[in-house]
């Protein structure tokens, strides 16, 4: 079943481009989403983050897909292929209190150099993970794999033929377009970046076995993930590098 993903706040956030402001691809891209408690996300999260909920219950994410075309917005320049994943709390933006926001608990990248290299060079703590992903077409079928050479990373999601594990347009919201990004860096301090991208067609998926070492690390007694969402491919502009972020508490 595929969904038309609302725009949401997304519209009207595209920048002009600037030569260290980062595009790329990104296709067979996986939200794997789970429900926990707001109360254990918040211990989890710095002091100047909420997480975003509903009826008690917050949004973590484990994001999969491959980068295509990755580049620097600078005529000229090589593109680049990687895998990545990222595991994400859902907050509320803590200068409007508004969602559209999310922090991140891990940022991985398939490349060793390119994990270093991004790192010193935006200022984003990107860790290294021999990871690879395939989404298979078989028709109207969709098949999507994820594996580490480690192991710490096994998913395998099939496509649904029904509305089962849909979000409703609030929740697509949520999950689909977070425009804002927050991460610790080295001494704790927060990072944040922004991004845009185009309007989303997610399918639903059915997950049908999940392992995330890095998940379970964080420590959150997770369960069975409450949605999977496939989006083949969408264009994204991510304005970096990031910057630290004024405590907005007094």
């Amino acid at each position: 079943m595929i969904l038309s993903a609302p725009v949401g706040a997304m519209e009207g956030r595209r920048r002009p481009r600037r030569p260290w402001h980062v595009l790329v691809t990104l296709e067979d891209l996986l939200i794997v989403t789970w429900a926990p408690p707001e109360d254990a996300l918040a211990r989890l999260l710095p002091r100047d983050l909420v997480p975003w909920s509903r009826d008690g219950r917050g949004r973590l994410s484990a994001v999969l897909f491959r980068n295509r075309a990755l580049r620097p917005a600078f005529p000229g320049l090589p593109r680049l292929g990687c895998f990545q994943m990222n595991l994400r709390t859902y907050v509320l933006d803590p200068v409007t209190g508004r969602p559209g926001a999310v922090f991140f608990h891990g940022l991985y990248l398939s490349t060793a150099w390119l994990s270093a290299f991004s790192s010193a060079l935006f200022r984003v703590p990107f860790r290294w993970l021999p990871l690879r992903l395939s989404g298979r077409r078989d028709g109207a079928a969709r098949r999507w794999e994820a594996l580490s050479e480690d192991g710490s990373v096994a998913i395998v999601a099939q496509g649904e033929t029904d509305s089962l594990g849909a979000p409703d347009a609030e929740m697509l919201d949520v999950l689909t377009n977070p425009h804002t990004g927050f991460v610790p860096d080295s001494r704790g301090r927060l990072l944040t970046w922004s991004l845009w991208h185009r309007n989303q067609s997610p399918r639903v998926m059915r997950v049908e076995s999940l392992r995330i070492a890095q998940l379970e690390r964080i420590g959150l007694p997770l369960g069975p993930p409450v949605s999977a969402l496939l989006v083949d491919a969408v264009d994204y502009e991510v304005y970096l590098p990031a910057r630290r972020l004024r405590s907005v508490i007094g």
